[in-house]
């Protein structure tokens, strides 16, 4: 008579019953026989693979997988005016400097002096610098009267020095004031106007009375150059 026994085996990595006959006979014979054939079945069933590898199970590749169109980062929309290039502002050129008479030339311009040296500062015995300044003043102001070189120990003497008469005393404080503004053109050394005494680098200081108008220099503008 067949008995039948049941087991459990694992195949494919799942648990399946298995059953297996026995007779009855050859258990009643010989009782280690009955216990002997579950135990070789069980030796047998931890001899089989457990379960099959990944690389067997997986015979061919998952499909590549993309991201929708829609997931894809948005850029950031564009700045300023389409299609205009950028330029960067030009430089401002530099302010063109005045011109700047050369001292000691005859032919230099100043305000509307051309440099030419008129006929009567050419005739009083002045130094070149003492020329250009007279025919400067002669014709930017036309004062009545202009004076040089003379004879005395002074710097009328050695003809650096004119004397610059004057219809009034308002053109007189205007030749000053521009013989100030322009001593560097002139090389001038020193003026004289109203009994005052004023040199490039300094401030108008009083001198003392000399007791005329002419010697306080109240009717022309006394004016000095270096040679």
């Amino acid at each position: 008579m067949l008995k039948s026994v049941a087991g459990l085996g694992v195949i494919g990595g799942a648990a399946v019953a298995l059953t297996v006959p026995v007779e009855q006979a050859d258990a009643q014979a010989d009782p280690g026989a009955v216990s002997a054939a579950p135990t070789a079945m069980v030796l047998a069933q931890r001899a089989a693979p457990q379960r099959a590898s990944r690389s067997a199970a997986r015979t061919t590749p998952a499909p590549a997988v993309s991201a929708p169109d829609e997931a894809a980062p948005a850029l950031p929309d564009a700045v300023g005016v389409a299609g205009v290039k950028a330029v960067a502002k030009p430089k401002p050129k530099p302010a063109p400097k005045p011109a700047v008479a050369e001292r000691g030339s005859a032919s230099a311009a100043v305000g509307s002096w051309s440099g030419t040296i008129t006929a009567r500062c050419a005739s009083i015995g002045l130094i070149p610098n003492a020329q250009r300044l007279c025919s400067a003043v002669d014709v930017t102001f036309g004062p009545p009267t202009i004076g040089g070189r003379r004879a005395s120990n002074d710097e009328h003497g050695t003809g650096q020095a004119t004397d610059i008469m004057i219809a009034n005393a308002a053109q007189g404080d205007a030749i000053a004031a521009w013989v100030q503004a322009h001593v560097g053109q002139f090389n001038v050394k020193y003026l004289i106007w109203q009994q005052r005494y004023w040199a490039p680098g300094e401030g108008w200081r009083l001198m003392e009375d000399r007791g005329s108008p002419t010697a306080n220099h109240m009717d022309h503008v006394h004016v000095t150059m270096n040679f």
